[in-house]
């Protein structure tokens, strides 16, 4: 099929959407917590509930959404979203609004898996600049979420949260409507240069010429060897999202509860924190194919801990401080597509379960740890526990260090080939 470009700017849009509700919930946190009267780290557990429920299930949903036909469910997905996040600025107990968070969460699980198949699917003979988009796409939407979610909260109260169901439902049935009728119309009018139908023989030799050039980045490992490189990987990306999970709950709470600002300036910062992050994706994915995937993860968590604790340290209003929190932001967040590619080097075979633990599993561990920051922050303080992530870059850094020993018989060969190794 050629390049379907209507149904790939529907489900970027789309995408958008998904993602600002995945941020709306944790950047109301300072209405949750006086709302309901929380500690920081009932606060965090807010944020684990929601990553949890939309990272970790993704790997199942992708197997289930697999074995299905129907591409509507990308708009169900969409709608269970919309309904979970807006409810809760009206559940009238915790209980509810957790439930509330899950609803949401599940959504997103479900959105993601569906979104990049589809993507993949009808970019023709673009895949990989359509994907770029996609989720450039998604981070301008986490971006917007802070923005949209507390505006609305600032103008209504928390049940003005009620009204982010009307963008949802209008993206839901606009995908149920337009999904079948723009994918039947690519499958019947195939453009010029669109690959010949598939036959037994160009699918098998498609896979071995796939399975030749991801094996030689892979010469000479052993299954154990390569099982132990994903482990360390995923260890690594745990720790990243725990940093911007952690910041991304606690920066809105640092302004308000430490800074003395209002719930608009918090957002503001936490907004320029995620848009940032959102740019430096492409140049992220654009580096590690020049200079090499390693090199620019370790080059990017280095000024971290100096650039945390300078947003600590500098006065909160200060343009500084701004700089350091947004230089965060694009350092831990531009570099998401290069460890999604080294989990599919690593793991040929199975590109999908590959992506789907660094998507959904990694980003869920992250999670989890963010009550753990919150509990810090209930014994020490606010500020104090934020210190406290400074550490995770150099942890960080040790799993780079044996995660380039794992893979150094390999990696560590002569110029040209690590030239050829990076950019395949």
């Amino acid at each position: 099929m050629s390049t379907n470009v209507r149904l790939l700017a529907l489900l970027t849009l789309a995408h958008v959407v998904v993602d600002a509700y995945a941020t709306t919930v944790p950047a109301l946190l300072p209405f949750w917590q006086e709302r309901f009267a929380l500690s920081y780290a009932l606060a965090g557990l807010i944020r684990a509930i929601s990553d949890v429920t939309s990272s970790v299930a993704q790997p199942l949903v992708g197997i289930l959404t697999d074995r299905g036909r129907d591409q509507r469910w990308i708009a169900v997905a969409c709608l269970l979203t919309a309904v979970g996040v807006s409810l809760t600025g009206l559940a009238p107990g915790y209980g509810v609004f957790l439930a509330s968070v899950v609803a949401g969460g599940l959504g997103v699980s479900a959105f993601h898996p569906q979104g990049y198949k589809l993507i993949a699917l009808y970019a023709g003979n673009n895949p990989a600049v359509a994907t770029s988009w996609f989720l450039v796409g998604g981070n301008v939407g986490v971006a917007l979420g802070p923005l949209i979610g507390t505006a609305m909260a600032l103008r209504f109260g928390v049940g003005g949260t009620g009204l982010l169901l009307v963008p949802g439902v209008i993206f839901a049935a606009t995908m149920w409507w337009l999904l079948p009728r723009w994918s039947a119309e690519a499958r019947e009018h195939p453009g010029p240069g669109s690959p010949e139908p598939d036959d037994g023989q160009a699918k098998h030799m498609r896979s071995r010429q796939a399975g030749a050039t991801a094996s030689t980045l892979v010469a000479g490992f052993g299954i154990n060897r390569r099982v132990w490189a994903v482990v360390v990987l995923v260890l690594f990306v745990a720790l990243r999202s725990t940093i911007s999970s952690s910041l991304i709950s606690f920066v809105p709470l640092y302004y308000v509860r430490i800074a003395g600002t209002g719930e608009d300036v918090a957002s503001l910062m936490l907004a320029g924190m995620l848009l940032t992050g959102a740019v430096a994706t492409v140049a992220g994915g654009y580096l590690s194919d020049r200079f090499g995937r390693l090199r620019i993860l370790t080059l990017s968590l280095v000024p971290v801990p100096p650039l945390i604790l300078a947003f600590l340290w500098l006065p909160p209003n200060s343009t500084l401080a701004a700089a350091a929190l947004w230089s965060v932001g694009a350092l831990i967040t531009g570099t998401f597509a290069i460890t999604v590619v080294l989990a599919q080097e690593l793991w040929y075979e199975r590109r999908a379960l590959a992506s789907g633990l660094i998507v959904g599993s990694a980003f869920g561990m992250g999670g989890l740890l963010v009550p753990l920051v919150g509990r810090a922050a209930d014994l020490w303080g606010l500020p104090a526990a934020l210190q406290l992530l400074a550490a995770l870059p150099v942890a960080a850094l040790a799993l780079l260090a044996v995660f380039g020993a794992i893979l150094s018989p390999t990696w560590n060969r002569t110029p040209a080939t690590r030239h050829n190794e990076d950019n395949t």
